[in-house]
């Protein structure tokens, strides 16, 4: 997999709000500065970072993308999957004119930035990532009993109601994916924050093995929170983010 995908024309990496499409996907960014990329999670658009945006935006230009088939994006063709979307992030960073920036992932959108960072490992510089799995066997027993009985469930209405059927792929992505061997992870060779909330969906013991699997990677619980870090808990995690990435020793 190259790590520079082949794009045609580069547009301007600008791209005020409201936004618009830039490749495949739906963009909008703000500010100047170097660039942090935002992933939102599962069902979501970038706008569940708003809250963290007034912390986030100083100094940087921030990049919301919607991944496909959410928000504004587009379903595109082909499989909706995790390692597809990351690859969509690579052809819109290519698109933008930005060889690398930072990333933040949220919950699937942390899956994607896993999946960036190993797929195209040039196009990340500094890697966070919020509620991240890497296999749908990493969430609670209860939060998966709850997935798989909500896919079957829309799945089995997509088929007579064929509005249905992108719900029902953004539901089957989480018990279907991710799909990521925890040994993979050893090739990620950026600075690397991995943040969970205390009452997480996803196992303390599974987020424990994300942080032990990549190379000097840093753990960070948030005490007393839930996996919708980005709303329930947006000042303390802006700032574990911005402390982060201010860091000198990963400049």
């Amino acid at each position: 997999m190259s790590d520079e995908p082949s794009v045609p024309r580069p547009v301007p990496s600008a791209v005020p709000a409201p936004g618009g499409l830039v490749g495949p996907l739906w963009v909008v960014t703000r500010g100047a500065g170097p660039p942090l990329v935002l992933l939102h999670g599962n069902g979501e658009d970038h706008h569940v970072f708003d809250r963290m945006v007034p912390t986030l935006g100083v100094g940087r230009m921030l990049v919301g993308i919607d991944s496909r088939a959410h928000g504004r994006s587009p379903r595109g063709e082909g499989p909706l999957r995790i390692a597809t979307m990351a690859d969509d992030v690579a052809v819109v960073l290519g698109l933008l004119g930005l060889p690398a920036a930072d990333v933040l992932g949220f919950s699937d959108g942390g899956n994607v930035a896993l999946e960036l960072a190993l797929r195209h490992p040039g196009r990340v510089r500094r890697l966070v990532v919020v509620g991240a799995n890497l296999f749908p066997e990493g969430m609670t027993a209860g939060t998966l009993r709850t997935a798989r009985a909500a896919d079957a469930v829309i799945s089995a209405l997509a088929r007579v109601v064929p509005p249905l059927r992108v719900a029902a792929e953004r539901v089957a992505l989480m018990v279907d994916d991710p799909c990521l061997d925890p040994a993979d992870l050893a090739r990620v060779a950026v600075p690397t924050l991995v943040v969970a909330g205390e009452r997480d969906i996803i196992r303390p013991a599974h987020t424990r093995l994300i942080v032990e699997s990549i190379p000097g990677a840093r753990g960070a619980v948030v005490a007393g929170a839930g996996h919708m870090l980005p709303r329930q808990e947006p000042h303390r995690l802006a700032a574990l983010v911005s402390e982060f990435l201010a860091d000198p020793r990963d400049a």
